[in-house]
């Protein structure tokens, strides 16, 4: 399997994944969205709140909130405080606001440092004079498969590129205007896909072609990858440890199949 990466930021990621099988490449979207195991807010207790939202509508809100860090912590099942809660499962984040003013993620205070809100700008509820808004959130480790909060990839997906081929081309040039997206070109007495990433296999252009001379198809070895990320964590990081998992996996069900050899 060979990656080819066209666009890497924290945030977003865009690549060719060629010379592998789409199972294989599903298995890593699906990982990337369900595996992955990220911090989020998972109880909060209210002390004062005198804002127009109840306190179940403000804790769906909180848990909403994508924070980054927490490498080190463990899941509740993990952790040999049976449920209980400590330093090593939870982060306690405080959150004391006083109206008039709009509550903002920022304004959460986390006990660790590095576990904080991706994003300071996010608006939790707006406070008018005389309101309060006390409470301490309690932030664990868990995926998607649990709750959908815990989810870091927010926009995973794949699609075939495409096998182009031309035989016999009369140079009649309909496919050339048939095509969407303008990507298709006449030159040297054939025609050729100037910019096969921006091809979506509608198949229009071999539709207008009436001597059939065209083909395209999608190519089940390769396939461009584009994942966004909440901010939890960069997208490379999403991608290393959706791998991992995958091949975890893989060897847990390697040596129990082992079992019956």
């Amino acid at each position: 399997m060979d990656l080819e990466f066209l666009e890497l930021t924290d945030r977003r990621a865009r690549f060719i994944i060629s010379d592998t099988a789409p199972a294989l490449v599903n298995s890593i979207r699906r990982s990337m969205m369900a595996d992955v195991r990220t911090m989020s807010i998972d109880d909060v207790n209210f002390y004062n709140n005198t804002s127009v939202l109840f306190d179940e509508m403000l804790a769906l809100r909180l848990g909403l909130i994508p924070l980054t860090g927490g490498k080190h912590y463990l899941s509740a099942s993990e952790c040999s405080c049976n449920g209980e809660g400590c330093f090593q499962c939870q982060v306690s984040m405080t959150l004391n606001v006083q109206g008039p003013a709009t509550v903002y993620s920022r304004d959460l205070a986390s006990a660790d440092a590095e576990v904080v809100p991706a994003d300071g700008n996010i608006p939790i509820i707006k406070l008018f004079e005389g309101q309060q808004l006390l409470l301490e959130a309690i932030a664990r480790k868990g995926s998607a498969k649990n709750h959908a909060k815990f989810q870091s990839a927010i926009a995973t997906s794949y699609k075939y590129l495409p096998k182009f081929s031309v035989q016999e081309c009369n140079g009649c040039k309909e496919c050339v205007d048939a095509c969407p997206r303008g990507i298709i070109r006449y030159e040297n007495g054939s025609v050729h896909i100037a910019d096969e990433l921006q091809c979506t296999l509608c198949n229009l252009c071999v539709e207008a072609c009436d001597t059939h001379a065209i083909s395209v198809t999608g190519d089940p070895q390769r396939f461009l990858f584009y994942t966004e990320s909440d901010g939890s964590m960069s997208c490379i990081d999403l991608l290393t440890t959706s791998v991992e998992s995958l091949m975890n996996r893989a060897s847990e069900l390697a040596t129990y199949l082992g079992t019956f050899g």
